[in-house]
């Protein structure tokens, strides 16, 4: 007979370490991951095709949105922009604030020419000025100077070499703004953590561990026999699905709880994506999904009411948050004996303490009573 689950969310903890898994490897995901990256910071909407070229106000959206101002443009605009941009224009109010602030510029004659296609021009101008130069900066050839800064701060990686008069395409805009965002500004300070809460892993890429903090829902257990479609609070059909960080599908989530019998859930409403990590992990991650029974825990021999360590299923483990403590603790949930899933950091310790080489430092534990 199945018996409830008792689950102790650890939010703040786990979802840095969720973050390395997925985010923090370029060779999993590569572009997806950038794009996903994109996502969550709120600049992209999630059913762009990469390959289509980019109209002028749908950059300027994604300019705006990639912006200090990001926050605090309407997505309405109370009078006419420019002579072909009118007020009930979609991207009105995102063409004004690109033009007001320098980002973008119109055209002699009062217009923007919205529907018109994206330059590399246009893109390498917007960047640059995200970053903080301006005109003063640049003497004599400014377009020139403005790519070859450009090119010096890395920020055409992963961009196909095109003509600067060329068009680019929504992954070549999606790449600059990736690049941009672990790229430092005209003051020196990384942007994208000046006006995103991102982080920059120690592989050079970046950690969005502060969005999805914000954005993820979670963790979620997902039972052998349990539906995620009834998990999800979105339509399945167009949801974005990871399993250990790699791209899978709703289907094939379904069959491996099937198979393994239970899978731990994250998901995140705006973007509809789901994250789901199973028992183990890839070979290119620290991190690890398990679990075991709890064999022995180790306090502190000057404080014997806080817990230091756990031994679960001969494994010895540091305890890594204030919440785990409390639930290891006399006044917690999991006692000797119960049998629990947690998520692990693997140790780089080679260091023993006690006869004892500790496996890894524990971010979040359930309670996993449940027999099948």
């Amino acid at each position: 007979m199945k018996k409830s689950i008792r689950i102790l969310i650890l939010l703040n903890i786990v979802i840095v370490l969720i973050c390395s898994m997925h985010f923090g490897n370029t060779t999993l995901a590569g572009q997806e991951m950038r794009t996903q990256v994109l996502y969550l910071a709120g600049i992209i909407d999630n059913d762009m095709n990469m390959n289509e070229l980019l109209s002028r106000g749908e950059f300027a959206k994604m300019i705006a949105k990639s912006s200090k101002y990001k926050d605090s443009v309407s997505s309405i605009s109370q009078s006419d922009v420019f002579k072909d941009v009118k007020k009930d224009n979609q991207y009105a109010s995102y063409i004004k604030l690109v033009a007001k602030e320098g980002y973008m510029s119109g055209y002699l004659g009062g217009v923007f020419r919205p529907e018109n296609a994206v330059t590399y021009r246009d893109l390498v101008r917007a960047i640059i000025s995200l970053l903080g130069y301006t005109n003063e900066d640049f003497v004599g050839d400014q377009i020139n100077g403005r790519y070859e800064l450009f090119c010096s701060l890395d920020l055409n990686e992963n961009i196909i070499d095109r003509d600067i008069n060329g068009l680019v395409n929504k992954k070549d805009c999606v790449n600059a703004i990736y690049n941009m965002l672990k790229a430092k500004n005209k003051s020196g300070q990384t942007y994208g953590t000046s006006n995103f809460n991102l982080s920059i892993n120690s592989d050079g890429e970046l950690n969005a561990s502060g969005l999805l903090k914000v954005k993820m829902n979670g963790p979620y257990i997902l039972k052998k026999g349990q539906s995620l479609s009834q998990m999800l609070p979105f339509d399945v059909n167009l949801g974005n699905y990871f399993l250990n960080g790699s791209a899978s599908s709703f289907g094939q989530i379904e069959r491996e709880t099937g198979n393994i019998g239970y899978m731990i859930i994250y998901y995140n409403i705006a973007t509809k994506t789901c994250y789901a990590y199973k028992e183990g992990t890839s070979p290119d991650t620290t991190v690890c999904v398990t679990k075991g029974y709890v064999e022995h825990i180790y306090y502190n021999a000057s404080d014997n009411l806080t817990p230091q360590s756990v031994e679960i299923d001969r494994g010895r483990f540091y305890i890594g948050s204030s919440e785990v403590k409390f639930a290891l603790s006399y006044a917690g949930t999991i006692k000797v004996g119960d049998q629990v899933v947690f998520i692990y950091e693997k140790s780089n310790d080679t260091e023993s303490e006690a006869d004892y080489t500790y496996a890894g430092t524990i971010s979040s534990i359930y309670l996993y009573d449940v027999n099948y």
